[in-house]
């Protein structure tokens, strides 16, 4: 039997019309310890859910074939009842993964996580300096604790993954992290994003921490894995292109985003086609996310026939945090699509 990786499954659902939620992020809360100056989501309403509503959540994705579950926050370990939820998952044979600050990660929860441990647990670590660490987090005392947690999950043999944002405040660190990475778990351990965004709030504050186009392209060209990953993300980004529509990403097809009100969306972003679970069931609000190819272009935005297109990872909700505007070009990925474009090399 042929192995298929993630993208050739898809690849597949998309050729036989038959959609499964294959993969999702629960996103638990918005609250958090600390307070990066690069996050997108603070200031979020208040109010957080029952394991209940969620339990019922997980059996309807369960049951419509669902495989990848990633638990996600704010942070994941100040939700009170996270460890019955993700135990309630793994025991429907849900692959998971935990995204984390890691600093709310007592020993209780390690040796729980030992004893059942999820596909992989992922860690931000934006600095190996104390104090550039705590001035993106924001957050005293943190860096020490998130280190000994790490090194904590190195010794327990849990999944751990390392991952940095590209912050001008971190730019000569990220090669020394991900070096770092491989040193203590070794390769295919460390992800690198260079995405800072808009908040979720309108505000514009996180995209003054974001490096520019030419930084980005500097960096994941100076390292081949980087440029691997990159090759890999347009190539499948370009299998996947929706030429006369709006939206251009497959999200719709396999993957799916509900917030902490439980709101279904395509992806953290999208709010187009979005269900409130509370209201409607998983199956109804999945069904609905194939409208988005139906969404059309209503003015004559330059991004219609744009020759870099299919490098750019402008989508319209991401234009519509930049501008305000879902068609409006953005200048920023304008200058990333043409670096992409030429080698991962910038021409700005």
């Amino acid at each position: 039997m042929k192995d298929l990786d993630y993208c050739d499954f898809a690849g597949w659902l998309d050729k036989t019309e038959k959609r499964i939620p294959l993969y999702g992020q629960i996103e638990l809360t918005y609250r958090c310890p600390s307070d990066c100056i690069h996050c997108y989501c603070t200031n979020q309403p208040e109010g957080e859910l029952e394991p209940s509503f969620w339990k019922g959540v997980i059996d309807q994705v369960h049951a419509l074939g669902g495989i990848g579950l990633t638990f996600t926050g704010g942070e994941v370990f100040v939700y009170p009842n996270f460890l019955d939820i993700y135990r309630y998952a793994r025991n429907k044979g849900f692959l998971i993964n935990v995204f984390t600050s890691g600093g709310k990660i007592n020993k209780a929860t390690l040796d729980y996580l030992e004893k059942e441990p999820p596909l992989s647990i992922e860690i931000t670590l934006n600095s190996l300096d104390r104090s550039n660490y705590e001035r993106i987090t924001r957050t005293k005392g943190l860096f020490d604790t998130v280190m000994r947690n790490i090194k904590e999950m190195k010794r327990r043999k849990l999944p751990l993954i390392l991952k940095c944002n590209g912050l001008k405040e971190n730019k000569d660190e990220i090669l020394n992290i991900k070096k770092f990475t491989e040193e203590l778990l070794g390769k295919g351990r460390f992800k690198f994003d260079s995405f800072v965004f808009p908040g979720l709030n309108g505000e514009h504050e996180p995209k003054a921490h974001r490096l520019s186009p030419k930084e980005i392209a500097e960096i994941e060209n100076s390292d081949s894995d980087m440029i691997a990953e990159k090759k890999k993300q347009l190539d499948h980004q370009a299998g996947f292109f929706n030429p006369d529509g709006l939206y251009h990403c497959n999200s719709w097809l396999a993957c799916y985003f509900i917030n902490p009100q439980g709101i279904l969306q395509p992806c953290h972003l999208i709010k187009e086609c979005s269900t409130d679970l509370k209201k409607e069931t998983f199956k109804e609000g999945f069904d609905r996310f194939r409208d988005l190819l139906k969404l059309k272009y209503k003015t004559d935005s330059k991004c219609i026939k744009c020759e870099l297109k299919e490098f750019c990872y402008k989508c319209p909700a991401r234009a519509f945090l930049e501008t305000g505007n879902a068609e409006s070009p953005v200048e920023y990925y304008c200058e990333l699509a043409k670096a992409w474009k030429n080698g991962i090399r910038a021409e700005v």
